[in-house]
């Protein structure tokens, strides 16, 4: 209730235009007046003027990325000087990482300097390693969602490499484009117990009792492993050391651990033991998630086995945060069936906070329902470039338009911004040409992103301040730029 009363208070300050430090100046207020003037400006019309959107949300602060993939929003161009550093090649056949002393066809094996020599095989890589140029031409490609994740399979060899450097990529991009904090989704543990006769077992197990009867042998098994707290104090060890030097008075990061949703029950289930163990350790851990398509034979199989997992677990790690994927499907995708209970399960069973992607939401039970629920219990990540390239759905297809129209908590992020060749930037640029949303619901939208964080209830009173900060500085420079314009 306390949390509630906190996040109606910080709304109504930004839609009143009552900064958190105080009332506004007639100064201050004039100046938004002008700012929102020159937006509306920009997005009248059937075709709204993207260049100076582009520039408008450049420019704006945006509070906070909080879906956001660590190894998805490095670029392959610095995924391949981190080949080049590491004394990789690449296979000119296939464009894979070849690890020195690998087994391959060494004739067919290229340096990076060789590859970039080489403009065409160095196209071709790009649009391997990202979506870039999918729609620009036509060629033989993979359908899009494979495209999409087929990616990680090129960089994943590399993007454990250099996890400070990787950070540091990932702050300096956040800071040019005004991201003052970014909660990334970094690494699984490392743990997994493979257990046969727990699969067996579970596959045909009935009811709740059955599961937690299951789970707690499990888990007596994982905890008389040495290994688990070995991985888990070598995660959270690795994640201290590349966190140095990260966060100043401009920025912070945090960061999200998971399991694979794609695997057999005992290795989700143990690595997912593990995530939670270690949120619980490391206080630059703030939540648990599950990754990998949703669309999978395996994830669709075993997503409500999957969501009892969760339940379990939370029990154990009351406060551990959990944000899911869950409604990253589309008619088509998948049978009906399918569609009908991700979003409902993701909140009510596993009790995720945060619902990244939620598109199936028209198709699921009860959805009218559903939404109330969302609403009082936690905010929808929109992430538009991902949800169009890999699902297919934008514009009036998005669900965006039913949550904004019941007011349900909303936060908009990039997702992978290295494989889409994207930035939050452009994600507010989509929102704003697509959809028209006011100015005021665009700035509720970045305290959103702050308010519906994993961050400490101090870390959130400081980043707002510096949102509310920031946001005078960008009003005043965007007052003048409409006096400019407007004259």
């Amino acid at each position: 209730m306390k949390l509630r009363l906190i996040i109606f208070i910080t709304v109504i300050l930004t839609i009143t235009g009552c900064s958190h430090l105080g009332w506004k100046s007639d100064a201050g207020l004039e100046n938004t007046r002008k700012t929102e003037i020159l937006y509306n400006k920009f997005i009248e019309g059937n075709s709204p003027n993207v260049a100076q959107l582009n520039l408008f949300f450049s420019r704006m602060p945006k509070g906070g990325d909080i879906h956001h993939h660590y190894s998805g929003s490095i670029y392959a161009e610095d995924y391949l000087t981190w080949v080049e550093d590491a004394g990789y090649l690449i296979d000119k056949n296939t464009l894979q990482i070849v690890k020195p002393g690998a087994a391959a066809d060494k004739t067919s094996c290229i340096t990076v300097k060789q590859l970039r020599n080489n403009p065409l095989l160095y196209s071709k890589l790009l649009s391997l390693w990202s979506t870039r140029d999918y729609k620009n031409y036509c060629h033989e490609q993979q359908p899009p969602d494979i495209n999409f994740f087929s990616t990680f399979m090129y960089f994943g060899p590399i993007s454990k490499y250099n996890y400070k450097e990787g950070l540091k990529i990932i702050r300096n991009q956040a800071v040019a484009e005004n991201v003052s904090y970014i909660e990334t989704m970094l690494s699984a543990v490392g743990y997994t117990l493979q257990d046969d006769s727990f699969d067996a077992g579970i596959r045909k197990a009935v009811g709740e009792e059955s599961f937690c009867r299951l789970f707690d042998e499990l888990s007596a098994k994982i905890k008389q492993d040495g290994e688990f707290y070995q991985k888990t104090e070598g995660f959270t060890g690795k994640i201290n050391e590349a966190h140095k030097n990260i966060d100043d008075e401009r920025f912070m990061m945090r960061y999200q651990t998971y399991a694979h949703r794609n695997g057999t029950p005992s290795a989700v289930f143990s690595a997912l033991y593990a995530a939670f163990l270690a949120d619980e350790k490391s206080p630059l851990l703030v939540g648990v998630n599950l990754i990998g398509y949703e669309h999978g034979l395996t994830a669709l199989a075993e997503y409500h086995l999957h969501m009892q997992m969760i339940a379990y677990l939370k029990k154990i790690f009351p406060d551990v945060n959990v944000a899911l994927h869950a409604g990253e499907l589309a008619l088509g995708m998948v049978p009906p069936k399918d569609l009908q209970f991700h979003i409902t399960e993701a909140l009510n069973i596993a009790g995720a906070r945060r619902i990244g992607h939620g598109v199936d939401l028209p198709y699921e039970v009860d959805s009218l329902e559903l939404l109330q629920q969302i609403k009082e219990k936690a905010a929808i990540e929109i992430n538009f470039t991902s949800n169009e390239f890999i699902l297919g759905i934008k514009d009036n297809e998005h669900p965006y338009l039913i949550y904004s129209a019941y007011d349900v908590p909303l936060v908009i992020s990039t997702d992978d911004s290295g494989v889409s060749r994207n930035n939050l930037s452009n994600e507010y640029v989509l929102l704003a040409q697509r959809y028209k949303p006011g100015y005021k619901t665009v700035k509720r939208y970045v305290y959103n992103s702050i308010t519906y964080s994993f961050l400490s209830a101090s870390e959130k009173e400081l980043l707002t301040r510096n949102l509310d900060a920031r946001f005078e500085k960008f009003e005043a420079e965007m007052a003048k730029y409409c006096d400019r314009l407007l004259k």
